[in-house]
């Protein structure tokens, strides 16, 4: 195959990727469109929005056309009865009737589980902000091809307070940490296919740091931290752990997902 067609779900709202442009930060999924060009630069990627309907309406009468759906990630939570959260349900649904193979990070693995019937939650054991490390492979997990030439045990950018609860039926868990057993999961609803992560191989730390920043007086309002020199040294230990993860190593899961794809069509 000389190319791939792609489509990626942008997981936030209008207003919200407004916040992100005022921390530094471009949509998750133009995050997600310049790292798949810089691996697959030939690949032909379209962004749908759930919540904007026509968009919505285009996509699905070609939704044949797609060798992958991409779910980004989001500050939308499960646990709110909205219509932004139902429709975006309602929209990975879809994509399994259409049996795709999908990746999903973080909210957009959750949306998958709950699509499928699984369960999330907000994490018992807290949050992940900016960055989990030590997430571990299983046996399962070191022979997919996910994971291929990624570390048994390692550290990658990660932002989230919510977890998930019950996988879907027969769902094959590949990696955890301390915080949130299912890090990583492969599961099929129907012929639909779903890769699927906690964290965001796609997103660099230097961007995590933007948004740690930008979010730091909400954070703290929340007792996340006690005060700002808690952030300063939790910033800290990222700009270290930046320095030891090259691009290479942090992008894998989304490299090795689309090699997947180029073989399968």
């Amino acid at each position: 195959m000389n190319k791939l067609n792609l489509l990626i779900v942008e997981g936030n709202t209008k207003e919200e990727n407004i916040n992100f442009n005022n921390a530094g930060c471009v949509p998750q999924s133009q995050n997600f469109k310049k790292h798949i060009q810089k691996i697959e630069p030939n690949s032909e990627i379209d962004i749908v929005e759930p919540m904007d309907g026509n968009s919505i309406s285009k996509v699905i009468s070609s939704l044949k056309k797609y060798d992958g759906v991409i779910l980004t990630g989001s500050t939308l939570r499960l646990n709110e009865d909205i219509k932004e959260v139902k429709k975006h349900i309602e929209f990975a649904k879809t994509c399994f009737k259409h049996e795709k193979k999908i990746f999903g990070a973080c909210w957009g693995l959750q949306v998958t589980v709950m699509a499928a019937g699984g369960k999330c939650r907000v994490s018992p054991k807290g949050p992940h902000i900016g960055i989990a490390y030590d997430i571990k492979l299983n046996k399962e997990g070191k022979k997919h091809n996910l994971f291929l030439n990624k570390p048994e045990k390692f550290t990658t950018p990660a932002f989230n307070y919510d977890e998930v609860e019950i996988p879907p039926k027969n769902s094959t868990l590949l990696a955890s940490d301390k915080i949130n057993k299912f890090q990583a999961l492969h599961f099929y609803v129907g012929k639909s296919e779903i890769w699927g992560l906690q964290y965001h191989p796609e997103i660099p730390y230097d961007y995590m740091i933007k948004l740690i920043k930008h979010r730091s007086k909400r954070m703290l309002e929340k007792n996340i931290f006690e005060n700002q020199k808690e952030i300063d040294k939790h910033i800290n230990f990222i700009e270290k752990a930046k320095n030891q993860l090259s691009d290479n190593i942090r992008t894998l899961e989304l490299k090795n997902w689309l090699e997947y794809l180029k073989n399968k069509n």
